[in-house]
């Protein structure tokens, strides 16, 4: 069950990226930009992290 979980959680994260990047890339507002950068890096760091308890 445990790479059942994984699995779910990496396309999730993938998916995440993949609406977040070219916003990213594209918005001329460095603010927002890092807002962005900073909830991704959240939802990275709670993929890796979560896995270190088990």
């Amino acid at each position: 069950m445990k790479s059942w979980q994984r699995l779910t959680g990496f396309i999730g994260l993938t998916l995440m990226a993949a609406f977040l990047l070219p916003y990213i890339f594209k918005l001329p507002q460095l603010d927002i930009t890092l807002i962005l950068m900073g909830g991704l890096s959240l939802a990275v760091f709670d993929f890796f992290s979560s896995n270190k308890g088990e």
